[in-house]
């Protein structure tokens, strides 16, 4: 079992009628409430923080080694 989180420090935001469309959008898509997906939100947002480390080595990689697919959209040339 994992151990409890103590959880003493609440806060208020003010939020647009948008935001608080949003808000309950994503709380009713993770189905939490809406405390739980501010929590969860934010652990979203620091885990997908990408930062350079602050120290070791960088390689240039050569460009014959990346490939990635490219997927084009519109119409054909042909008008159709």
């Amino acid at each position: 079992m994992s151990e409890p989180v103590i959880r003493d420090t609440s806060f208020t935001v003010r939020l647009s009628a948008e935001e608080r469309a949003q808000l309950e959008a994503l709380a009713a898509q993770w189905n939490l409430d809406k405390s739980a997906t501010v929590r969860r939100a934010l652990q979203t947002a620091f885990a997908e923080r990408q930062r350079l480390p602050q120290s070791g080595r960088f390689v240039v990689v050569q460009t014959e080694d990346v490939t990635f697919p490219v997927r084009l959209s519109g119409k054909a040339a042909d008008g159709g």
